[in-house]
């Protein structure tokens, strides 16, 4: 995989050097993001929490501050450089970084280099979902916080996408499209290589995570084949993609597989995805997830309703965690870059799924908003 990888960048790179590789231009400093300020209400009560005080009524914000400086060579290559500034409710604390790399694109496909998703993500296809909150943020704003492996949720995948080494530094490369085919891939270096590791999940200085139980891995690379076309008046997009991280102290790689598909046409859009993940360990089941969903869209107006289902494999006969996710969204441009937006979620959770000490299994939430994005 790596030498796949090196390859790429090494043409890549020749095809830099083949030309006059100074910049027509220098390289030009655009700043956007997006912010969520929203309130909401949920049916959480104090007997659920274990008798913790809670405030039905609650307001946030989710928000992120993207700068991006690019410029062009005179041989045609686009080289530039991207900084996410996290800020929000949601920030583990205020001002830390999210995606900080650095790419360069030509004709022989784009090389990204630095702390960001890696190319199954970046590709994946899946349930469309008109809210701005996704999975790991609802279950955040519905406080189920505790040592769970999923925003304090004790589930071990919160997508259908491949998002286990999350922004960990990486070198992906990704080709150019040929009658709507891409492919990518990613190359991971361990968290043991000192000073070498980044982000996790979200935050910054901390050990990439890979299996719910083991915070460090010696290495791990993600590839993933995508397609998207249009025949008519109907778009189609469809991805599978493999990962293999090799976990500190266990004798076998762990791997996981995930594909997804959509399909839109006169307005509407329907997609799903689904992931299993194997630990490769004696006596743990697969853990899946599963997502359904559609979206309809007329002028300014747009509604979606999607299904979510994240499943833990039994572990030594034991049972394991499983969460279920309803959710309706609807918003409406105001103007642009302004949306008002509406979100009714309901999240079923059995046992074992339960954040520690709480008695959560069922609990609901409404939330309102503006979206702005600038």
């Amino acid at each position: 995989m790596k030498k796949v990888l090196y390859g790429s960048t090494a043409l890549l790179a020749a095809g830099m050097f083949t030309a006059a590789a100074e910049a027509a231009t220098p390289l030009k400093l655009t700043v956007g993001g997006y912010l969520n300020a929203f309130m909401g209400y949920t049916n959480l009560s104090e007997k659920d929490l274990d008798g913790d005080k809670v405030n039905k009524f609650a307001l946030g914000t989710d928000g992120e501050i993207a700068f991006t400086a690019e410029t062009k060579l005179d041989n045609g290559i686009k080289v530039g450089a991207v900084a996410e500034i996290v800020v929000g409710s949601f920030a583990k604390r205020q001002g830390w970084l999210d995606d900080v790399y650095a790419y360069a694109e030509s004709k022989y496909g784009k090389v990204e280099l630095g702390a960001t998703d890696n190319a199954a993500k970046k590709l994946h296809n899946g349930a469309p979902e008109v809210g701005p909150l996704d999975n790991d943020k609802i279950v955040s704003w519905l406080g189920l916080a505790g040592s769970g492996y999923f925003g304090g949720v004790a589930i071990a995948l919160g997508s259908t996408t491949i998002d286990l080494d999350g922004n960990a530094r990486k070198i992906s490369y990704f080709s150019p499209k040929f009658y709507g085919f891409q492919v990518g891939a990613s190359y991971i270096p361990g968290t043991r290589i000192v000073r070498a590791f980044d982000a996790s999940r979200n935050g910054a200085l901390t050990p990439s995570t890979v299996l719910r139980d083991d915070a460090d891995f010696t290495n791990a690379y993600v590839v993933s084949a995508d397609y998207e076309g249009k025949l008519g008046g109907v778009t189609a997009g469809a991805d599978v993609a493999y990962g293999n991280f090799k976990p500190a102290g266990h004798a076998k790689s762990a791997e996981q597989y995930s594909f997804g598909a959509d399909v839109a046409f006169s307005g509407f859009t329907i997609g799903a995805g689904y992931t299993f993940f194997d630990e490769n360990r004696h006596g743990v089941k697969n853990t899946k997830a599963f997502e359904f969903g559609a979206a309809y869209e007329n002028g300014p107006y747009a509604v979606s309703a999607n299904y979510f289902l994240s499943k833990n494999g039994k572990e030594d006969g034991e049972k394991g965690g499983k969460l279920q996710k309803y959710e309706v969204s609807g918003k409406y441009k105001l103007g642009a870059g302004v949306d008002a937006f509406a979100t009714f979620a309901y999240l079923d959770l059995n046992k074992e799924a339960r954040p520690e000490d709480t008695n959560v299994d069922k609990v609901w939430t409404v939330i309102t908003g503006l979206a702005l994005n600038f």
